[in-house]
């Protein structure tokens, strides 16, 4: 007799948000990275260096600047001026709208239909027409 074979569910890899402390998917958290003692964010998890994870949440990253959470995580040498702090939180906002709007790292597909297709492609040949 053959056994049958049952669908593996598929591993998830868990992370800790440095803030909250609170495991979540990998990708349910933005990565931040320490290349050369200058700190990135990293939406797709990839770059190499050291990482901190933090909930795509901006008054989480808030806090996480606030008590120097990021700079105890990352291992810094030295605090991060205001300067860099502002432009880290305006990455990590542009991350996190990216992040929501790509699902994965597929590429965004818009659909619609021939109907639609056919009357913006005619109004576009008429307007290059004239």
């Amino acid at each position: 007799m053959s056994k049958k074979k049952t669908k593996r569910e598929k591993h998830i890899p868990m992370r800790m948000c440095i803030v909250t402390r609170i495991r979540k998917p990998k990708n349910d958290l933005l990565r931040l990275v320490r290349i050369d003692d200058e700190v990135i964010v990293d939406p797709k998890g990839k770059l190499r260096g050291r990482g901190a994870n933090i909930t795509m949440d901006l008054k989480i990253f808030d806090q996480a600047a606030k008590k120097h959470l990021i700079e105890r995580a990352l291992q810094l040498e030295k605090r991060l001026t205001t300067e860099e702090i502002s432009k880290l939180r305006d990455n990590f906002e542009k991350a996190i709208e990216e992040k929501k709007f790509r699902r994965g790292s597929r590429a965004v597909t818009i659909k619609i239909s021939k109907d639609k297709y056919r009357k913006v492609f005619k109004e576009d040949i008429l307007a290059s027409k004239k």
